[in-house]
């Protein structure tokens, strides 16, 4: 509770933790999701350095999140899994928060494809027409093609966990654009049971107050986990019990038009207290 002067000099007891309250429901408010988050933390004292520190969130990436500043942020799936874990820290809906975010971000718009590489290439053709000669003709055409290889280079990025081939240079990693909107009525994937990680009492010793490991996942047409890994961890003693219970957790598939689908890229990031 805390107290405010009344306009005939009276006091007024306002209770915070209704404002916060409000303040969370009044999304319509704010110009985009980051200003919401960052209206719901310093409604709460709490600070940049402080959240990052409960977070294990870098306060880079919780200035570009409240910023909405994509380039600010590792690639998609992480980003949204700090998205997540950020909002879940605030006790704010974080499916609502990351869905809203992925808009603001730009996430779910179709990657724009340049395309004035070629323009000149085909006015060219359609111009000289037949009296185009072999040469030029065979010039465009390689252009084309060498244009194409270079963008497919661009989506050719070395997955976690693999070594490149020993032959091959190394180069910067390229991150993969985000994927396309699913065309159709879509209903993402829901969790329907979940089980909790074990805290491992062997970890105990050397860890932090609190650690977290974050993961990576595909939910089946099935409900079912595959190809799940560790994206992240604060302590890798703890990325065992993180897989073993996110393996036995079970959903209700993705659907497209009411099909069940694959939902790729999925994150979630547990969180381990020291009982």
């Amino acid at each position: 509770m805390a107290s405010g002067a009344t306009a005939n000099g009276s006091a007024e007891i306002v209770d915070m933790a209704d404002a916060r309250a409000r303040l969370a429901a009044d999304a319509g408010e704010f110009e985009n999701v980051g200003a919401r988050l960052a209206a719901v933390r310093e409604s709460r004292g709490i600070d940049l350095r402080e959240a990052a520190a409960r977070t294990h969130i870098r306060e880079a990436h919780l200035t570009a999140i409240e910023t909405v500043n994509a380039s600010g942020l590792p690639a998609r799936p992480y980003a949204l899994g700090f998205v997540r874990t950020y909002a879940e820290f605030l006790e704010l809906d974080a499916r609502t928060i990351v869905e809203q975010f992925k808009f603001d971000a730009g996430y779910d718009a179709p990657q724009e494809i340049e395309t004035e590489k070629f323009r000149a290439g085909e006015e060219a053709a359609e111009t000289q027409g037949r009296d185009m000669s072999l040469p030029v003709f065979v010039a465009i055409i390689a252009f084309i093609i060498w244009s194409a290889w270079q963008i497919t280079l661009t989506s050719k990025v070395t997955p976690i966990g693999e070594a490149p081939e020993a032959a091959a240079t190394v180069a910067p990693v390229i991150e993969t654009p985000a994927p396309a909107p699913v065309a159709g009525d879509l209903v993402e994937a829901r969790v329907i049971e979940r089980i909790d990680p074990v805290y491992p009492y062997s970890c105990a010793s050397g860890a932090q107050a609190a650690e977290t490991v974050t993961v990576s996942f595909t939910v089946t047409a099935a409900g079912r986990i595959s190809g799940e890994r560790v994206a992240g961890s604060t302590n890798s003693c703890f990325d065992e019990s993180s897989l073993n219970a996110l393996r036995r957790w079970r959903f209700e598939p993705q659907k497209v038009d009411g099909t069940p689908k694959p939902a790729y890229d999925q994150i979630h990031v547990f969180r381990f207290e020291r009982p």
